[in-house]
């Protein structure tokens, strides 16, 4: 940050700092912010060390303190669900049957970076559990891509999202999605459906092998996570460095459907999940392969137009090797 001189100056970028920290001012996003678990009390901070001590109870066996830290209207997913879990109630419902079978020795949070924008704030990190080995030595033995998006509610900030997925995960040989049947689509609120035609224009640029609409989309600190990246990318450049390798790399005919979208609003920030299906066509329009992903967005409108702020993409259903990388 640049050295003011004079005090009136240094006094009023305190203060627009301070702003920002405690959700009042205008988010930037020129800047994520790095948590410190032993820092002040500020929201990135309090995000944290909410985050910690879940996953501290995690780790000793007791999941549900991860549902006492979630909104009522919680959207959760793993690579163990082939549809997402919503709703507190169906959260503990899936958590409860592993009361006291999760334990290991530590928890290990690589670069964790916090994006605040207005009552949402999007937490990122890499995540390694580790175990003592016979030596006493600790081993990392799961790895893991981290998204939890929390928003602050009544005073109290809790979890509106969460996506799990392992690092260097694949397509399995064969999972059942279940999809839903419809007679009409599902009907959105104005703001939603602008999110979701952003989306799918992006989308439909990316499978004639363009994949500028989500480059134009996303800011420059923009975060993405992908099964096939080891750590999160971190700012447009790392990006689009990783898009133009697949630049021009058009997979052919295809399908495709965006399953069960839900679209969040909080102030300027919006919350995108949904479920994407791709299926390959031959010449005689039958398919030949299918893939299945779960994919969160998050967006924030500035100067009236929505950009992406961070993406998480995962295979549903998807293994890892040994563990992950």
């Amino acid at each position: 940050m640049t050295q003011y001189i004079f005090f009136l100056l240094a006094f009023a970028a305190s203060a627009l700092y301070q702003a920002r920290e405690i959700g009042g001012g205008l988010p930037s996003n020129k800047e994520l912010i790095t948590p410190d678990l032993n820092g002040p009390a500020t929201p990135a901070n309090t995000i944290f060390r909410l985050e910690n001590e879940a996953m501290e109870q995690w780790r000793q066996g007791n999941p549900l303190r991860w549902v006492e830290i979630s909104t009522d209207d919680v959207i959760y997913v793993d690579p163990t669900l082939t549809t997402p879990v919503i709703g507190t109630q169906a959260y503990r419902e899936y958590l409860t049957p592993i009361l006291e079978k999760v334990r290991y020795d530590a928890s290990e949070f690589v670069n964790p970076r916090v994006a605040l924008v207005g009552d949402l704030a999007v937490l990122t990190y890499n995540y390694h559990s580790l175990c003592r080995d016979v030596d006493g030595k600790m081993k990392r033995t799961s790895f893991w891509h981290t998204t939890q998006v929390y928003t602050h509610r009544a005073g109290v900030w809790k979890i509106l999202h969460s996506h799990w997925s392992y690092i260097g995960h694949s397509q399995a040989a064969g999972v059942k999605v279940p999809l839903p049947i419809t007679v009409k689509p599902t009907q959105l609120p104005t703001n939603a459906k602008e999110i979701l035609a952003l989306e799918k224009a992006a989308m439909k640029r990316w499978s004639q092998g363009d994949p500028d609409g989500f480059l134009t989309l996303s800011v420059p600190q923009v975060t993405y996570f992908d099964p096939i990246l080891p750590e999160r990318l971190t700012g447009i450049a790392s990006l689009t460095d990783f898009y133009n390798g697949m630049r021009g790399k058009v997979a052919g005919a295809a399908a495709v459907d965006y399953i069960e979208p839900h679209v969040v609003i909080v102030g300027d920030a919006a919350l995108l999940t949904y479920r994407y299906l791709w299926a390959g066509l031959d010449a005689d329009s039958t398919v030949t392969a299918r893939s299945a992903w779960n994919c969160t967005e998050v967006y924030h409108r500035q100067t009236g137009q929505w950009r992406i702020i961070h993406t998480h993409w995962s295979m549903i259903g998807g293994e890892r090797p040994d563990g992950g990388m």
